[in-house]
């Protein structure tokens, strides 16, 4: 291995993995480091005995859709072919709350616009308008991300794209108030368009329209997508190409410094293995697949404080639970058809009543339950095979309910909140629970503990509306205080796995203009 280099990437997720395969290809002398056993982060899959367990990712919107904003990256790096993109069907079935009969929300927006029509019959002009700013949204985000001269990072083509585009009720608006401009006061409209909600926030109130215009729009437009065999084949894809162009990637190393000269900029980083060894490379520039704080903490204490200060105030997203479910039978069997569906509890009479399910998770569980995004893998050629037949259960949770208890306590909790879930799937699904076979269960302090994120934040910064116009601010770039330190994370942009790839190709483009015509 060589000690010196133009760029270090620390951490392997796909914001990491993104910028290390772009700055290898552009011919930049890269190291990408990662504490774990192997790459991807929450884009992993793993077993536990026989059963298949995907980390984290779902779905993601479909970047086989040149209309993607992931679409022009993907194939940059040379793995958009490289992996399978399984449809996943309708955008998410959804069950109680304020709607009552289950309502599918099909893939298509003259799908979805005559679907919510269907069902919404009085709301036809509000239907048919939300979903057209949605598409022009979501299109027009996917057009400028081609256009990559100007797309200097995420909220920088929000930006422009909101610049040149006219946005009912202005960009700053919340969901709930979009939500509310089209449907008034019906609640069930409201969870029929927006009952994922947990794939980024917990509380419409608080939600920026845009980012979901733009993420649930990708959805609708051109439909959800699996990759084939789990998610560990993107990150896996991804870490080859970087190889493949000259990168070198160390596994079971962590980074514990990075080192900064007399100047104020870094000049490499300090790595550790298990056995406490200290390795000391060299670099011009690093780049931290990794939450700011994280990153704040490796660094010197005359650069923290100047290193962190953009990002003290700024909110962290949600954490979740996550179990996954092993059943002998296909779940189809009890009445689980879709692929993606959200179940909303009785006590929910309101959207924002959203905010509330994490709340649940404060104790035991008892009649309440918060709402849950269920996914049956076995309703599309998934890969992961079966049985056990894996379906995974999803809630919004904060690492506050898991704190202060002893490891007794801590895993009766684990226990009772599993067997709930479990149960609250059978009065839906009967049988469901009779055929389980097994079930791991994460907690948000899981979420920190293997990805690093502070509380188990795992879209990075909460998804807020901007304070002052969005051209203005750099906090979620991958620009920081310090020149030539970047991010390449879900902080440095919108979040999720689209913002994480996005956020990766970003940095590598902030890198690129850094270094000397000669390294690029």
């Amino acid at each position: 291995m060589n000690d010196s280099y133009d760029v270090i990437i620390i951490g392997s997720g796909l914001g990491g993995l993104t910028a290390g395969a772009q700055l290898a290809k552009a011919g930049c002398k890269t190291l990408l480091i990662e504490r774990n056993t192997s790459v991807g982060g929450a884009a992993s899959t793993y077993k536990a005995g026989d059963l298949v367990i995907e980390a984290s990712l779902h779905e993601t919107s479909a970047p086989d859709d040149p209309s993607d904003p992931k679409h022009a990256v993907l194939s940059d790096i040379g793995v958009l072919d490289k992996v399978t993109w399984v449809p996943t069907g309708s955008v998410y079935e959804v069950r109680g709350g304020p709607l009552g009969a289950p309502f599918t929300l099909p893939d298509g927006i003259a799908n979805a616009r005559a679907a919510m029509i269907d069902r919404f019959p009085t709301l036809g002009e509000g239907i048919g308008d939300i979903l057209s700013e949605m598409e022009r949204i979501a299109t027009g985000l996917g057009q400028l991300s081609r256009g990559r001269a100007s797309f200097d990072d995420p909220l920088a083509g929000l930006s422009a794209l909101m610049k040149a585009m006219p946005v009912v009720g202005g960009w700053r608006q919340s969901l709930s108030q979009r939500l509310s401009a089209a449907f008034g006061d019906n609640e069930g409209a409201k969870c029929a368009l927006a009952a994922n909600l947990l794939y980024w926030h917990d509380d419409p109130d608080t939600l920026w329209w845009i980012l979901f215009a733009v993420a649930q729009g990708g959805y609708i437009g051109a439909g959800g997508r699996y990759v084939q065999g789990g998610s560990q084949r993107l990150s896996n894809a991804i870490a080859k190409a970087f190889r493949a162009s000259g990168g070198e990637l160390l596994l079971r190393r962590t980074v514990s410094e990075i080192l900064i000269g007399n100047d104020g900029l870094p000049v490499g980083v300090v790595h550790e293995g298990r056995e406490g060894d200290r390795v000391e490379v060299r670099a011009r520039v690093v780049v931290g697949n990794a939450a700011p704080s994280v990153m704040a903490a490796m660094l010197p204490d005359a650069t923290r404080q100047r290193f962190f200060a953009p990002y003290a105030e700024q909110p962290l997203s949600i954490s979740l639970f996550s179990a996954t479910i092993g059943v002998s039978e296909r779940p189809q069997q009890f009445g689980l058809n879709s692929y993606a569906t959200m179940l909303l509890p009785e006590w929910m009479r309101t959207l924002s009543d959203y905010r509330r399910g994490s709340d649940v998770l404060a104790g035991l569980p008892g009649e309440a339950l918060p709402p849950l995004a269920v996914v049956n893998y076995a309703a599309v050629d998934s890969g992961l095979g079966g049985p056990p037949y894996p379906v995974s259960v999803v809630g919004v949770d904060r690492i506050a309910n898991w704190r202060g208890l002893d490891p007794e306590a801590y895993e009766a909790k684990r226990s009772a909140w599993r067997d709930a879930l479990i149960a609250a799937l059978d009065r839906t699904y009967p049988g469901f629970a009779g055929s389980v076979t097994n079930c791991v269960f994460s907690t948000p302090v899981t979420m920190n503990s293997y990805l690093g994120t502070p509380e188990g934040a795992v879209y990075g910064f909460a998804p807020l509306p901007p304070k002052a116009p969005i051209w203005r601010g750099q906090v979620r770039s991958p620009r920081t205080a310090i020149d030539r330190l970047f991010l390449a994370s879900a902080f440095a942009g919108c979040g999720g796995y689209t913002g994480a790839i996005l956020g990766g190709a970003n940095a590598a483009r902030h890198v690129l203009a850094t270094l000397p015509v000669s390294k690029k």
